[in-house]
Parts: structure tokens; C-alpha cells; sequence
């Protein structure tokens, strides 16, 4: 049995939520939700998602929709074709830039899961994040797009510096819509499928502290909106129970 929980807020700073969620088949996005909600779900294979639209750019709500839309439909059940429906939601993206040339550039960052019984894959594009929580710890399984990481693994930025420095918001793959970004970095990562999950938006980590990070979704809800809510806030809490 699965245990999902999740929660998406614009926060109180930013005009809209660029955020937008994606349990299985049902892609989500909205302002602001009153409280966390949970569900329950058979185990199988399911898509668990996070998309952050990029702030700066025409249309990052409706990048971040419609990347999410695009997993819903085609379901990837491995690498191969988790890779072929990024690649497709970024060829999406730049159709309706096409379209409507006032969006071109628009584009977002995604993080999430492929669950496959007992095993999952972790991916990410840009600076959403995948966490495994295991007593009392939150340990990161994705890797940041950005120069700030780059830097610390070069060995110039320490992982606390890091949390930071400005270069941890310069992006160095995203999905954008347009001719000029066709090609993006992916990290892909198979684990073993067991224990508690966090997928959120920058929005979160970069505002709690890592120690904090491993608490209930109800407490990263709180603390979060509490400490200020300057950016969207966006999570996904899932749990394998035994």
C-alpha cells in the first residue's frame, strides 16, 4: 500500500504558484491549498512528480502543467521511456511557443519518481529534489542543475555554502521551449523501493534547514509557510507501507 500526501501554495510573496504536481494520472495545480491531503493507493506503477515553472519567463504555470501532462499520458515504465516523454514534453513546449510566440523560452524544472513494485526510479531536470527519509535524515538522491552544485563538485562550494550562494538558482538544464534548448541533462537513478519519500520544489528546501526536511508532511507544511513563504511551495510526501 502506498501513502501519498501532498500540498502546493503559492506562498505569500509571489502573484501565482508555478508549481503544479503530478499522483499517477491526476496532474494538479492551484493557488494555494487550505492543508496537506493524503490518499491511499495500491501498489503498482505510478509517476510521482514536481514542476517548477522558471520564474523570470512568460508562461512557467503552463510549462509546468503541460510537462506534467505529458508523463500522465505516456506513463514511462523504465529509463528508456521516462527519457522519450521528457524529451516529448519538451518538444510540446516548444509547439506552443510556436503557437504563441509571446511564451517562447518557457520552461521548468521537474523532480520525481517511477515507481515499479519493488524497485523506483529518481529523476530530476534543474533544482527540484528527491529525498529518501530514514531516520530522522533526509538524504538527497537527485542532483541539483545548477552551478552552485557544479562548484561543489568541483570542490570550490561547500554543500552549506551552497544553500546559499546565488549560483544555486542558475539553472544549467531545464525543459524550455524553445529551438535554441533542445538538448537537457537528465539524472536518472534506480533505487530500491521501500520506506518514506519526499519530491518537492525549491520552494522547500531551500527554506527549512536539512535536519527538518525528515519531519511529517504536516510539520514541513507548517514550517515552511512559516518561515516566510517568499516562493512557491510545492511537495510530494509518499510511504511504502509494509
Amino acid at each position: 500500500m502506498l501513502r501519498v500526501c501532498y500540498f502546493t501554495h503559492r506562498g505569500f510573496v509571489r502573484e501565482n504558484n508555478e508549481d503544479a504536481l503530478l499522483l499517477g494520472s491526476l496532474v494538479l495545480q492551484q493557488e494555494l491549498m487550505e492543508e496537506l491531503e493524503c490518499i491511499g493507493l495500491e501498489e503498482g506503477s505510478y509517476v510521482f512528480a514536481v514542476a517548477d515553472g522558471l520564474g523570470g519567463h512568460r508562461g512557467g504555470e503552463v510549462a509546468s502543467r503541460m510537462v506534467l501532462e505529458v508523463l500522465a499520458e505516456l506513463k514511462p515504465k523504465d529509463e528508456g521511456s521516462l527519457l522519450r516523454a521528457l524529451k516529448e514534453a519538451r518538444d510540446k513546449l516548444e509547439k506552443f511557443a510556436r503557437e504563441y510566440p509571446a511564451y517562447l523560452g518557457l520552461g521548468t524544472a521537474v523532480a520525481g519518481m517511477v515507481t515499479l513494485e519493488e524497485k523506483a526510479i529518481v529523476f530530476n531536470v534543474g533544482d527540484c529534489r528527491v529525498y529518501k527519509i530514514e531516520e530522522g535524515k533526509a538524504q538527497r538522491l537527485t542532483q541539483d542543475h545548477t552551478e552552485a552544485e557544479e562548484l561543489i563538485r568541483a570542490g570550490l562550494l561547500t554543500p552549506q555554502r551552497a544553500k546559499h550562494d546565488p549560483r544555486r538558482n542558475f539553472l544549467t538544464s531545464a525543459i524550455i521551449g524553445s529551438p535554441e534548448f533542445r538538448d537537457f541533462e537528465v539524472f536518472m537513478k534506480r533505487i530500491d523501493f521501500e520506506g518514506d519519500y519526499l519530491v518537492c520544489s525549491d520552494g522547500l528546501w531551500e527554506t527549512l534547514e536539512d535536519e527538518e526536511l525528515a519531519l511529517p508532511p504536516d510539520r514541513l507544511v507548517e514550517l515552511s509557510l512559516s518561515k516566510g513563504g517568499s516562493d512557491n511551495v510545492t511537495l510530494l510526501h509518499i510511504r511504502k507501507e509494509v
